[in-house]
């Protein structure tokens, strides 16, 4: 039966969340259960982007420092790492942006950046593993509790994308476009790290069209497990919805790897279900909502696509670099947009950090979804 701890932490006030985070590990045995002196322990948090922690995008840099202070309590020897669209160009802007720098230099720790450390050939797909994940004794992914608007929830499987370095990443997206079959390359990846912890930042998680656009959103929590796929499968429950909408725990599902809810031992806080949480809209998900054969008539009519609000644009060009599909290309005033060879894919609207990018929807698109409501 897997296990997930739960705990309260109302703010990102450092003893607070350093009290939570050993809380929620002590409920799973202890640190010294996942690490032992000299072990190389390899943090990877979601660093999606250049964006400040009050932006909560990135996973918070007070949950990476507590996580990091009890590893280090062991003995152990820790690093972060990560592989964040456009990082390429200067890696040290993440760092410093969502003040990951800045704990590295208080603890004195190596920041890893996979773009410059090689990586393995792993799996029967070929997938590129970075070095310093598969090289670590211990990997502990921290990822931050949002919503995603190609596959309605990010956490704790998606986290693991990282692990691939360099523009491969890109490539699967452009290769894989449908939620679905993108979901399966998502789980494998994971399967391949394995990581033995993770820890989810959900003190204020984002809800809405994120994983970079949407709404934050208090939730008071931390939640730790050594199964991942238990934590993705709790948490949208936890959220109001069934967990199996989400891409990624369907596909785990059809290999007999997710758990069943009411398997799930919960273990610390008892959190109330939260009843109003927005979850983003999806031409995918919608279109489940319809008879299959309106749905294929009406297609051509009826889409969801990502466009450029000029007003906050910046003409920086990251979603012209990190577009898999080659589908914009530098403007006068703005990228435009090639749609004929736009997957939806929404990498472009990850990576903007201007919150540029908004979902253009058709008329027909919006009808329908206010006929359907809001997805459950």
């Amino acid at each position: 039966m897997p296990s997930v701890s739960v705990t309260h932490c109302q703010s990102y006030d450092p003893e607070e969340v350093r009290d939570g985070v050993r809380e929620c590990l002590d409920h799973l045995g202890g640190v010294k259960k996942f690490a032992s002196p000299g072990d190389r322990v390899l943090l990877k948090p979601n660093m999606l982007m250049a964006a400040p922690p009050e932006r909560h995008v990135t996973t918070h840099p007070a949950v990476i420092e507590a996580v990091a202070e009890l590893f280090i309590d062991t003995g152990a020897e820790v690093r972060v790492g990560d592989s964040p669209g456009g990082s390429f160009r200067n890696i040290e802007k993440f760092w410093r942006a969502t003040g990951i720098l800045d704990v590295a230099e208080r603890l004195d720790i190596e920041l890893i950046n996979f773009e410059a450390s090689g990586s393995y050939i792993m799996g029967g797909e070929g997938y590129p593993i970075s070095r310093p994940v598969v090289d670590s004794d211990t990997v502990v992914n921290l990822p931050k509790l949002k919503t995603h608007s190609m596959t309605i929830f990010t956490c704790a499987v998606k986290n693991m994308y990282g692990a691939v370095p360099g523009f491969r990443k890109a490539d699967y997206h452009r290769e894989h476009p449908g939620p679905s079959e993108f979901a399966e390359k998502l789980l494998e990846i994971y399967l391949l790290v394995n990581p033995a912890l993770t820890v989810v930042d959900g003190v204020v998680g984002m809800e809405g069209n994120g994983p970079s656009g949407g709404d934050p959103r208090d939730l008071g929590l931390l939640l730790a497990s050594e199964d991942a796929l238990a934590l993705d499968v709790y948490i949208p429950l936890l959220l109001g919805m069934d967990p199996f909408r989400v891409p990624v725990n369907e596909a785990a599902r059809r290999r007999n790897l997710a758990p069943d809810p009411s398997d799930i031992e919960i273990l610390g806080f008892g959190a109330e279900v939260v009843d109003d949480f927005r979850w983003p809209s999806n031409i995918y998900y919608t279109l489940d909502l319809l008879p299959s054969g309106l749905a294929r008539a009406l297609m051509k009519l009826w889409w969801s696509r990502p466009a450029i609000d000029p007003e906050r644009c910046r003409n920086c060009n990251v979603c012209v670099e990190s577009c898999p599909a080659d589908a914009l290309k530098s403007g006068a005033l703005v990228p435009e947009f090639d749609y004929s060879s736009c997957i939806n894919c929404l990498c472009c609207m990850e990576v903007c950090p201007h919150r540029a990018f908004y979902q253009d929807k058709s008329l027909l698109y919006r009808l329908t979804s206010l006929f359907s409501g809001v997805l459950k």
